[in-house]
């Protein structure tokens, strides 16, 4: 690789961040001589920008995982592939996943990686999404705290986003009747074609003021799973249409992420009725689950070999399109996962 580079965040995001608040940085180049035993260099292919890293560009204290610092390489899940190694687990020309620095070829320890296996049939960018944490943070919440039973009636809300597209389909394969709402009707549309769902809507053409009744007319009979991606207003409409013992699943915030200030972050106004509708509503930190991430990504690729599982990208290309292609994420231009590849063909 001729040249090195990393992308770093020089200036703390107010609302919406904007490109100029990331730079791409020359880094040297990595020299092979300095591996050392367990080690490896990769050479980075793509990688993921997800709701999760908005919070991290702020400064903000007792968080589960640490802000990006000011100046220094932000990180994310990223695929790649090992172009010299001195591990006897990554051989050259292994592909592997790993949560890295946004650089684009570094040395790794032999333990921060996983080894990736892509094929005809499994693109090596499905290792940031379904076969990654995407896939992951649907699969285990929905298990773990769903707990969802055939006929279950659900809701999944930002379903046409990395996480809930992955969440629809898995309530489909347990026997779940379905319904979803994404922000755009070319997004409702390709949620509906997967066929998983009963019936979808455009939450922004309903408007929060009608969001309740919208959904106790469209599910009379109450929800038994939320699946929340967004908050807000939506969460506290959804309380009042949970049926009694319902469970919600909180696993994003996505409308609140970019408030310029702690007051213009959406308070919840329905907590109460959690208790006298006996609700469970728990949030999740996927990694608590790691010692069951290989069987969970063994099950979720033999549903995407099998096609039970459709895997939906918006892939933009060009490592110097990260900003870009993180701030279209956060404001809704992706269909399924947002990836960014650092050349046009990450696979084999």
């Amino acid at each position: 690789m001729s040249k090195n580079q990393e992308w770093q965040l020089v200036a703390r995001p107010c609302g919406v961040p904007k490109v100029e608040d990331f730079k791409c940085v020359d880094i040297p180049t990595v020299d092979e001589s300095a591996l050392t035993d367990g080690h490896v260099i990769v050479e980075m292919k793509a990688l993921s920008v997800d709701p999760y890293m908005r919070p991290r560009c702020d400064q903000r204290e007792n968080s589960y995982i640490p802000p990006f610092e000011l100046n220094r390489a932000i990180d994310g899940l990223t695929v790649g592939v090992v172009t010299a190694s001195k591990s006897d687990k990554f051989p050259t020309g292994t592909f592997v996943q790993a949560h890295l620095p946004y650089r684009l070829s570094q040395i790794v320890p032999e333990d921060a990686l996983n080894q990736a296996y892509p094929s005809e049939k499994i693109p090596l960018t499905y290792f940031l999404g379904m076969l990654g944490l995407t896939g992951l943070s649907s699969y285990l919440p929905i298990t773990k705290i769903g707990e969802p039973k055939e006929g279950d009636v659900v809701f999944v809300t930002g379903a046409a986003g990395a996480v809930g597209m992955a969440a629809i389909q898995i309530f489909k394969l347990f026997g779940c009747k379905v319904y979803a709402c994404a922000g755009t009707d070319e997004k409702v549309s390709e949620i509906m074609k997967l066929g998983s769902v009963e019936d979808a809507f455009n939450y922004k053409t309903v408007g929060a003021e009608n969001y309740e009744q919208h959904l106790s007319k469209m599910i009379p009979g109450g929800i038994d799973i939320y699946f929340d991606n967004v908050g807000g207003e939506m969460l506290d409409a959804v309380i009042q249409n949970m049926k009694t013992g319902g469970k919600i699943i909180c696993c994003g915030a996505i409308s609140q992420y970019n408030a310029e200030s702690a007051d213009k972050i959406y308070r919840l106004k329905n907590a109460t009725s959690l208790i006298g509708k006996c609700l469970k509503m728990q949030g999740f930190i996927v990694s608590q689950w790691k010692s069951e991430f290989p069987e969970t990504v063994r099950t979720l690729m033999g549903h995407v070999m099998s096609g039970k599982l459709v895997v939906k990208e918006t892939v933009v290309e060009g490592f110097s399109r990260m900003p870009e292609a993180f701030i279209s994420m956060l404001t809704g231009g992706n269909i399924g996962k947002m990836v960014v590849t650092t050349s046009s063909s990450p696979s084999p």
